[in-house]
């Protein structure tokens, strides 16, 4: 997965920016609670790139490092880290798609109806679904980084056995005494673990804020159901309109052929 597979922020997006300005105007129920959704998703946008780039820099690395076994099992398992990463990066684009989506929505009901349909956002954002995808796709991409782990220790742990073998096979017959142990695992496979453990945090971290925006989404939810609904409030408001025309006191018609004297 590239950095460009890390799309524009949601923040950036002009239904979005163009709903947070009629907000901040106007107000409405439930506005920090969207506020506080969007800003989960931002930290995940962030959390992923940061994936992104520190598999990036060990791809690097290894393109620098001399083919052979240690170069190949570390590229395999860079692979399947990145497999799990374009997974999640997928299902949160698909996230913000569809709070996009709400947002134009919302957008076009308030030039429909008026800015109270700011109080109704929760009703056009339906975006749980989404959001609970990119939980599993967090939880499964940390899994696969435990068994990146796994995999990387018996890898090494037969790799060096092997080497073992070899290096007392030729110290038998230059009549050494043979070595008890195998050798510790390389620098490249140690920061090769390393970063399978960084690349959990990171999923983890993930899936903690699809929970704090789910209970954000709960709230914001919440609060719209307490508002009347739109129809309701576009009835109440012509009724008001309707009272105010009829207790305006009618304009006085000047009488055609008055004379001067007022007879």
């Amino acid at each position: 997965m590239s950095k460009r597979a890390v799309s524009r922020p949601l923040r950036n997006d002009p239904a979005v920016r163009e709903l947070l300005a009629l907000m901040r105007e106007h107000n409405p129920p439930g506005q920090e609670e969207f506020l506080a959704v969007l800003k989960e998703v931002g930290r995940m946008e962030q959390q992923l790139s940061s994936a992104v780039e520190e598999l990036a820099a060990m791809r690097k690395e290894l393109a620098q490092v001399r083919d052979g076994p240690v170069k190949r099992a570390l590229t395999k398992a860079v692979h399947g880290l990145e497999r799990s990463v374009a997974a999640l990066g997928k299902q949160l684009e698909y996230l913000k798609s569809a709070i996009v989506q709400g947002c134009r929505q919302t957008l076009d009901a308030v030039k429909e109806r008026g800015v109270s349909a700011l109080s109704y956002t929760a009703r056009f954002l339906h975006i749980r679904p989404a959001l609970e995808a990119v939980g599993r796709a967090a939880d499964k991409a940390a899994a696969d980084c435990d068994r990146t782990t796994a995999d990387l220790r018996k890898w090494s742990a037969t790799y060096h056995e092997v080497g073992r073998h070899m290096k007392n096979a030729g110290r038998v017959l230059a009549g050494l005494e043979p070595s008890a142990e195998a050798s510790a695992p390389g620098k490249l496979a140690r920061a090769m673990e390393a970063l399978s453990g960084k690349e959990k945090a990171l999923h983890e971290a993930i899936k903690r804020g699809t929970e704090r925006a789910a209970g954000s989404l709960a709230r914001l939810e919440q609060a719209a159901r307490h508002q009347p609904s739109i129809r309701d409030t576009m009835r109440e408001l012509n009724k008001k309109i309707d009272r105010e025309q009829a207790e305006r006191p009618a304009p006085a018609v000047e009488r055609e052929g008055r004379e001067p004297d007022g007879r």
